[in-house]
């Protein structure tokens, strides 16, 4: 009869056993924490005479960008970009302007503390990726900025500096 039991015991906690699977580890990110290392005014030289500047400020979740170039002391307006935290979706959503008119939307996240990686999407939809991004600090005050096209392809990198 003990064999019986020990028997069962031990096919119970086999079976018992065998459903249990190990469970994959995420670590999560303070999102908006880290969206601050955004924060202040970024310059990125793209030519002779020329500089990209980009004023970032930080409004509790929100979060606005105006980029501008300076072409010799000339100063005109790039674009104006919005984006906001879901934590929700754990996800970082953007919507930019530029100048000419155009628009495009965005969805991001940081994937370590120093990574932030995105897709660009058409009218904030998930699955209708057009490009991709990713931004790398290298040090709290230079990144770097590698736009892909929607294939993984690395189109374009810009490297940015803060001064203030």
């Amino acid at each position: 009869m003990n064999k019986i039991v020990i028997g069962l015991i031990a096919v119970f906690l086999l079976l018992c056993l065998n459903g249990v699977q190990a469970q994959t580890t995420t670590t999560s990110f303070d999102q908006l924490k880290l969206n601050q290392s955004f924060v202040g005014i970024w310059k990125a030289e793209v030519g002779k005479d020329t500089t990209d500047l980009w004023e970032v400020q930080q409004y509790g979740n929100p979060s606005v960008s105006t980029g501008y170039r300076m072409i010799k002391d000339k100063k005109s307006f790039q674009f104006g970009e919005n984006w906001v935290y879901s934590s929700k979706e754990d996800n970082f959503k953007g919507f930019i302007v530029w100048a000419n008119g155009g628009y495009g939307t965005w969805i991001a996240k940081f994937t370590s503390e120093k990574k932030f990686s995105g897709n660009i999407v058409k009218n904030l939809n998930p699955e209708a990726i057009i490009g991709k991004f990713e931004i790398t600090f290298d040090t709290p005050t230079n990144f770097t900025l590698v736009f892909f096209n929607a294939d993984g392809v690395k189109e374009s990198e810009v490297k940015m500096v803060k001064v203030k």
